[in-house]
């Protein structure tokens, strides 16, 4: 014949505070993590020169180019 139990004898963990401490515990993990790699992240990015674009360059360096007119001649700027 089949034993009957109860739904909470049925159960395999118990809810309440053991749960409660587990979830909490695990989300401060995800957090902490989450500003370790930002603080990497932060340390080990490129300085700013890398990222910004060539103003440094004179101005007779920025014109130096070639236009090919519509007749093929070429004349430089």
């Amino acid at each position: 014949m089949v034993k009957k139990v109860s739904s909470t004898e049925a159960r395999q963990g118990s809810r309440g505070r053991p749960v409660l401490l587990i979830l909490v515990a695990g989300l401060f993990l995800i957090v902490v993590g989450y500003f370790i790699v930002g603080a990497i992240g932060y340390s080990t990015q490129p300085d700013g020169d890398t990222l910004e674009p060539d103003s440094t360059r004179t101005t007779s360096e920025q014109t130096d180019s070639v236009v090919v007119s519509p007749q093929g001649s070429q004349t430089a700027d």
